[in-house]
């Protein structure tokens, strides 16, 4: 059912996706991130804010921390996951792999390089505070306009 607070939480979260694309991009190597980064971070962020965090709002502010931190785990696995598959099946298209197992197992560990090269302090300070704040705006809207 859509509610304000849903809504709130799938606009902010969508920009503020927008918005960690643009600043992931220099952490990937040589600083060529992939072409479809920021709509991908962009779309994962509008779903993720509906269902994640809009179904969540109205339940108080201090229960809105925890929600924001839920949303960007949440966001962050679901990145990392569509960045290790995209990677999993450019290497499966070069043969890279003996079977589907093999190619499987591959894109967890791709999705391990991926996050390991995402840990930088900076840009964990901003998706935390940024997912809190996002969270706190949504729960407002969920307050508000119930």
């Amino acid at each position: 059912m859509p509610t304000a607070g849903r809504l709130a939480g799938a606009v902010i979260f969508a920009l503020f996706g927008w918005y960690i694309g643009g600043i992931m991009a220099p952490l990937f190597p040589e600083e060529r991130p992939p072409q479809f980064l920021l709509p991908m971070c962009a779309l994962f962020g509008l779903f993720i804010g509906w269902t994640v965090c809009g179904s969540r709002t109205g339940k108080g502010y201090v229960n809105a921390v925890s929600n924001g931190l839920t949303t960007i785990g949440a966001f962050s696995f679901c990145v990392v996951f569509a960045l290790g598959g995209n990677q999993m099946i450019s290497n499966a298209l070069r043969n890279r792999y003996d079977g589907p197992m093999e190619a499987l197992i591959g894109m967890f560990e791709l999705m391990i390089e991926h996050a390991v090269q995402f840990l930088d302090v900076t840009f964990l300070a901003t998706l935390i505070i940024g997912g809190i704040i996002c969270a706190l705006i949504a729960e407002y809207f969920g307050k508000k306009y119930p």
